[in-house]
């Protein structure tokens, strides 16, 4: 009886080959696939950074704004008298701190405000402003919450002197107080140095 013919080895072989061979193109042809379905977005990993250019120049335009027409310096020099600064909020205070404004008060005193209200608080994000006198105590002027992984810095310094007035009475200059008073500790550089402090106003946006 006639048998079966048997593959050779050197058939077998080459079918194996073969096998492995499509079993290769086949992977290949699927990776391929899955990497041209995959699209790498700018906001891959969850932060979107044309976006958070954007919120970093408005964040410095509010500040560069609000130093030119001088409401910034004004701002820094609106003190109550007690060591804090005028129309805070006691409610805000943390722990025995001193006085932090609202967001709303805040927009309501200053040009930095307003327009960090209208930029940010306005299209659902926020913001917070902080100090940082030189050779003094930093502090929070506005504080919303603690600010997400994709929030931006943008920061400006105010120059200080010691012939301007505190706001919003202007009976008194800045060197006019003394140290219980002021919001800001004055510069020990000398008496013939016209320079109060230099303040860096830092906002924190998201």
């Amino acid at each position: 009886m006639a048998g079966t013919d048997i593959p050779s080895g050197g058939d077998r072989g080459q079918a194996y080959t073969l096998e492995g061979f499509i079993g290769a193109m086949v992977v290949l042809m699927a990776t391929l696939f899955a990497l041209q379905s995959v699209v790498i977005m700018p906001s891959t990993g969850g932060v979107d950074r044309s976006d958070q250019a954007q919120r970093q120049q408005e964040a410095l335009d509010a500040l560069v704004v609000a130093a030119e027409d001088g409401n910034l310096s004004e701002t820094l020099r609106r003190w109550n008298g007690e060591g804090g600064f005028e129309g805070t909020d006691g409610q805000l205070a943390q722990s025995g701190d001193y006085r932090r404004y609202h967001p709303d008060t805040f927009a309501n005193k200053s040009t930095l405000g307003r327009i960090l209200d209208d930029r940010f608080n306005a299209r659902g994000g926020g913001y917070n402003v902080e100090i940082h006198p030189k050779g003094s105590e930093n502090k929070t002027l506005v504080h919303q919450s603690g600010p997400p992984p994709s929030s931006v810095t943008a920061s400006y310094t105010v120059t200080l002197y010691d012939d301007q007035y505190v706001t919003p009475d202007r009976d008194r200059t800045l060197s006019d107080l003394n140290e219980s008073e002021s919001a800001i500790s004055e510069l020990d550089n000398g008496s013939n140095n016209p320079v109060y402090n230099v303040v860096e106003v830092r906002v924190v946006a998201w």
